[in-house]
């Protein structure tokens, strides 16, 4: 039975990847057409057509909603993977002070970037970027639920102590 769940979450992992990956490739080669006014070698699929309607202005602060929309499916997918193959709580709790914190990290640095350099472009925006590509990935779940032994036998020991 845990077998059963463990494939279904890879395949949603899976899926959520790349479909978000198909999604901000195509989002990306749209704003370039649009920023350098000529088409590049990538053609835009079908179901991306409706976005060549808007303005490049409106498509780069799309990305923002785009990215929390992407962040928000990933915990959510991590966080019905954790409670539907472990029993333990505190995975649950690890899991959202994981995503808490790179959220709260990568505010900062882009904070701090616009308000000191007047645009989200250095490296502070690099290491934001980075950080919410931990978020929009299945690393935090992967590695928690890796950890799950680990947790219940360290609490075992303590417990026998």
């Amino acid at each position: 039975m845990k077998i059963k769940w463990i494939l279904i979450f890879l395949l949603l992992f899976g899926i959520l990847g790349y479909f978000r990956e198909f999604f901000f490739v195509h989002l990306n080669n749209i704003m370039y057409i649009k920023y350098y006014r000529h088409p590049t070698a990538l053609n835009v699929p079908f179901v991306m057509q409706p976005f060549t309607s808007f303005s490049y202005q409106t498509l780069y602060y799309s990305k923002y909603f785009f990215t929390v929309l992407s962040v928000v499916l990933f915990f959510f997918s991590a966080y019905f993977a954790i409670i539907k193959l472990t029993s333990n709580k505190k995975l649950v709790r690890f899991l959202i002070y994981s995503y808490g914190l790179l959220l709260i990290l990568a505010a900062i640095s882009m904070a701090y970037g616009f308000v000191f350099n007047q645009r989200l472009q250095d490296d502070e925006y690099t290491l934001s970027r980075w950080l919410l590509g931990i978020a929009q990935s299945p690393i935090i779940c992967l590695i928690l639920l890796a950890s799950e032994n680990l947790f219940n036998k360290s609490v075992q020991t303590h417990h026998k102590n």
